[in-house]
C-alpha cells in the first residue's frame, strides 16, 4: 500500500469516531468511557497504520515526532490528554468532550506528508 492510500484509511477510521460517539451518547455511555472510547480507536488507527507502511525510516520519523511532542513514540496517552486539557483551562466534562472532538481529527502536516494531494485547507 501507498502511503497515501493508508493515510486514507486512517482518515476513514478516525471519520467514524462521531458516528461510533452518537451510538455510545444513544447507549448511555458515560462521557468519560466515550472519550476513552474515542482516544483508544484513534491511537489504534495510528499504530496499524505504522504497521502497514513500507518505509521504515517514514515510521521512525514519524515516532520521532511523537516522542517530541508528547514524549511518547506512539502518541499521547489518555491520561496525558486529559492532563493537558485540565492545564489548558478546561474543567468536567469539557475536558472529555475535548478529547472526543481531538480524536476526530487529523493532523495536516502529516496528511500533507504522507499524502501530497492533501489540501491545505
Amino acid at each position: 500500500m501507498k502511503n497515501s492510500e493508508i493515510r486514507a484509511w486512517y482518515q476513514r477510521r478516525v471519520a467514524e469516531i462521531f458516528g461510533l460517539n452518537q451510538e455510545w451518547i444513544a447507549q448511555d455511555i458515560s462521557l468519560e468511557e466515550r472519550a476513552l472510547r474515542a482516544w483508544r480507536i484513534r491511537h489504534d488507527a495510528r499504530m496499524e497504520a505504522r504497521s502497514m507502511m513500507q518505509n521504515t525510516a517514514e515510521i521512525e520519523d514519524l515516532r520521532e515526532r511523537d516522542r517530541r511532542l508528547y514524549g511518547n513514540p506512539d502518541g499521547p496517552t489518555f491520561d496525558q490528554l486529559v492532563k493537558e486539557n485540565y492545564r489548558g483551562g478546561s474543567q468536567g466534562n469539557e475536558v472529555y468532550e475535548r478529547i472526543i472532538s481531538g480524536s476526530q481529527t487529523t493532523n495536516r502536516e502529516v496528511n500533507k506528508l504522507l499524502d501530497p494531494t492533501t489540501p491545505t485547507e
